[in-house]
C-alpha cells in the first residue's frame, strides 16, 4: 500500500470515528431535551402520512409531488407507500438532529410547519375534480 493511500484509509477511518463520536455526544439527554418536538413532529408525520394516504387512495400515487415518496408509493402502494416514506423521514430527522443539535430546534419547526401544510393541502388544498 502506498504511503497517500494509507493517509487517505486513515483519514476516512478518523472522520468516520469523528462521526460517531459525536452522535454518541449529542444523543445524550436528546430525548428529553426535545421530547416535545419529536412529539409534535410525530404527530404532524401521522397528519401528513394520513392525508397522504386519502389523496393517492383519490387520485393515485402518480399526482404525488415528491419523486421519493411517488417511487416508493409505486413499490409499495398507496397505503404502506406514504407510511414506508414517512418512517424514512422520521429517521432521518431523528439523525439529522442529532447530528445538528445546535440547529435541531429550527429544523423540528421548520417539518412540523410543512408536514402540517401538507396535510392541509392534501386534504383541502388540491383539486380533486379531473
Amino acid at each position: 500500500m502506498a504511503l497517500s493511500e494509507f493517509r487517505n484509509k486513515s483519514i476516512r477511518i478518523r472522520s468516520v470515528k469523528n462521526i460517531v463520536e459525536r452522535f454518541r455526544v449529542n444523543s445524550e439527554g436528546y430525548i428529553r431535551e426535545y421530547r416535545i418536538f419529536l412529539v409534535l413532529t410525530v404527530i404532524a408525520a401521522v397528519a401528513d402520512a394520513a392525508s397522504t394516504i386519502y389523496f393517492m387512495l383519490r387520485t393515485g400515487p402518480d399526482a404525488e409531488g415528491h419523486p421519493a415518496i411517488r417511487l416508493i408509493s409505486i413499490v409499495f402502494g398507496p397505503i404502506f407507500g406514504p407510511i414506508v416514506s414517512k418512517l424514512i423521514q422520521l429517521t432521518v430527522i431523528v439523525a439529522l438532529t442529532v447530528y445538528l443539535r445546535h440547529w435541531a430546534t429550527y429544523i423540528f419547526v421548520a417539518v412540523i410547519i410543512l408536514y402540517t401544510w401538507a396535510a392541509w393541502y392534501n386534504l383541502w388544498g388540491c383539486d380533486f375534480t379531473p
